[in-house]
């Protein structure tokens, strides 16, 4: 697969996230779906596709939110994906349970460091989440990265490169 194709799903992704997603709240959190789709597609696709679908989702995130500096939170999935690369590394073949535990693990590091990043360029508060906000974030991007890994694979296998002999 080529790397059009995860940066035009993290586009859709992101307006899907800042337009729907922001109307479907869970009592007062929304889940972070390039986040999580993003952490389902580097770790089953690898790092190219990854890093493509973390950079464009995160510049057409910071485009279409209001209050984020451009880059930020592009940085911020990048530096998350790269985390989450590292995982999958370490644990190949990645299994469901594996990317979906990384991706409730890695919210928080997404979390923190948005707001971080946030609060030094756009001067957000940095107290805005509580630990039962981050725990329910946290189990909506488990849930979201579980569906996204089975998708994923099912379109790398159907549109996926074939392995062929080399000579």
């Amino acid at each position: 697969m080529s790397i059009l194709a995860p940066a035009v799903g993290a586009v859709l992704a992101a307006v899907l996230e800042s337009s729907v997603l922001t109307h479907l709240q869970v009592g007062s959190v929304k889940p972070d779906l390039v986040f999580a789709v993003g952490i389902a597609v580097a770790m089953v696709l690898g790092f190219d596709s990854g890093m493509a679908w973390a950079f464009v989702g995160g510049v057409v995130l910071d485009l279409l939110l209001p209050g984020r500096a451009l880059g930020s939170t592009a940085l911020t999935l990048v530096l998350v994906t790269a985390l989450a690369l590292l995982v999958a590394r370490a644990t190949w073949p990645p299994r469901l349970i594996v990317i979906s535990a990384t991706a409730f693990g890695l919210t928080f590091v997404y979390q923190v460091l948005l707001l971080a990043i946030l609060g030094l360029t756009a001067g957000v508060a940095f107290a805005g989440l509580a630990l039962a906000e981050l725990l329910l974030i946290g189990t909506l991007n488990l849930v979201l990265a579980a569906i996204a890994v089975v998708v994923v694979r099912a379109i790398d296998l159907r549109f996926g490169e074939r392995e062929r002999l080399a000579w």
